[in-house]
C-alpha cells in the first residue's frame, strides 16, 4: 500500500515538473516574436524621396522601408515641411536594434518593454500622427506560450490618450498613448473608407459606454458578445474596441468567433495600417 501511494505520488510530482518545464519552454518559444527584423536591407530612399507624388510602387517600398502606411506617409507629407527627413527618421527607427525585457503584468502573464543601456524603458520609433478612433495593438503580452497581444482605441488624439481595457481585476481606463512605442512591436490602423468625423463618433460613443467598465475575458461566453448600450457589463481589451465600433455597423472581427482577440482585430479586412512596428510588414500577424 505505501509503495503504491509513493508510485503514485511520483507519477504526479512527475507530471507536475513536466508542466512547468513546458510552460517555461513555451515561453522562452515566444520571446523570439517580440521583435521581427526585416528579414532585407535597409534601401537608399533618396530616389523616391525627390519625388513630390508617389506612385503605387512607391508607397510599397516607404512600406517596407519605414512602416508606414500610406495613410502615414500622405499626413506627414501634408503636415511637416521636413517630411523627407521625418520618413528617414522613422526608416532608422524601424531597423534599428534593440534591447527589451520581460516582465510580469499579471498573476499569468507577461509583457515586454524596450529598455536602453541602462536598463531604463525606451521608445523604440516615433508615432505616425493618430487621430480619435484610431486602433492600436502590440503582441508583446502573452500567456505562457500564447501571445494573447493586447489593444487600445484613441479617444482623444489631441492629448495623446486611449481607453483600454488592461487587466483582470482593473476596469477599463484612460491611459496615456506613449507607451504603445516602449512595446517591441505595435500595429496602428483605421476603419478602411472611414472619415475623420466616424472614427470621432466611435472614440465618442466608446468614452460613454465603454469607460469604467470591468474586465471579463469570457464576454461572448457566458455573456452576449455585443451588449446592448444600456446592459454592458464587462468588456476587455479587443472587445472593447470591436464593441465600440460594433455600435457603428462596423465588424472588426476578422473570424467572427464568440471571442474576439487582438489578433481577429489586427486581421480584420476592414481595417488599413497606418503603421507597422517590430512586425513583418508583408504579414503583421500570421
Amino acid at each position: 500500500m505505501k509503495t503504491r501511494f509513493v508510485r503514485i505520488s511520483f507519477i504526479i510530482l512527475a507530471a507536475a515538473a513536466g508542466l512547468v518545464i513546458l510552460l517555461i519552454l513555451s515561453m522562452a518559444a515566444v520571446e523570439p516574436m517580440a521583435h521581427i527584423y526585416p528579414d532585407y536591407p535597409m534601401a537608399d530612399l533618396g530616389p523616391v524621396l525627390q519625388k513630390d507624388t508617389f506612385t503605387e510602387e512607391d508607397y510599397r517600398l516607404l512600406y517596407l522601408q519605414t512602416g508606414l502606411g500610406k495613410p502615414a506617409v500622405d499626413e506627414i507629407m501634408e503636415r511637416y515641411s521636413d517630411w523627407r527627413e521625418r520618413l528617414l527618421r522613422f526608416q532608422r527607427g524601424f531597423f534599428s536594434s534593440i534591447d527589451f525585457i520581460c516582465e510580469k503584468n499579471s498573476p499569468v502573464s507577461r509583457e515586454e518593454a524596450i529598455i536602453d543601456e541602462n536598463g531604463n524603458y525606451a521608445h523604440g520609433t516615433d508615432l505616425a500622427p493618430v487621430h480619435d478612433g484610431y486602433i492600436l495593438v502590440t503582441k508583446s503580452s502573452h500567456t505562457y506560450g500564447w501571445r494573447n497581444g493586447h489593444a487600445a482605441l484613441v479617444v482623444d488624439a489631441r492629448n495623446g490618450k486611449t481607453l483600454e481595457s488592461v487587466v483582470l481585476g482593473q476596469n477599463s481606463a484612460i491611459q496615456g498613448i506613449e507607451k504603445w512605442t516602449v512595446y517591441p512591436n505595435f500595429m496602428l490602423l483605421r476603419p478602411k473608407g472611414a472619415t475623420y468625423e466616424e472614427m470621432q463618433e466611435v472614440a465618442q460613443t466608446a468614452l460613454e459606454l465603454l469607460h469604467d467598465i470591468p474586465y471579463d475575458l469570457t464576454v461572448g461566453i457566458f455573456s452576449p458578445k455585443s451588449a446592448a448600450r444600456d446592459k454592458i457589463k464587462g468588456t476587455h481589451c479587443s472587445h472593447l474596441i470591436w464593441q465600440a465600433y460594433m455600435y457603428h455597423s462596423y465588424d472588426l472581427d476578422s473570424d467572427g468567433g464568440m471571442l474576439v482577440t487582438p489578433k481577429d482585430i489586427a486581421n480584420s479586412p476592414k481595417l488599413e495600417i497606418v503603421q507597422v512596428y517590430g512586425v513583418d510588414p508583408r504579414e503583421i500577424w500570421p
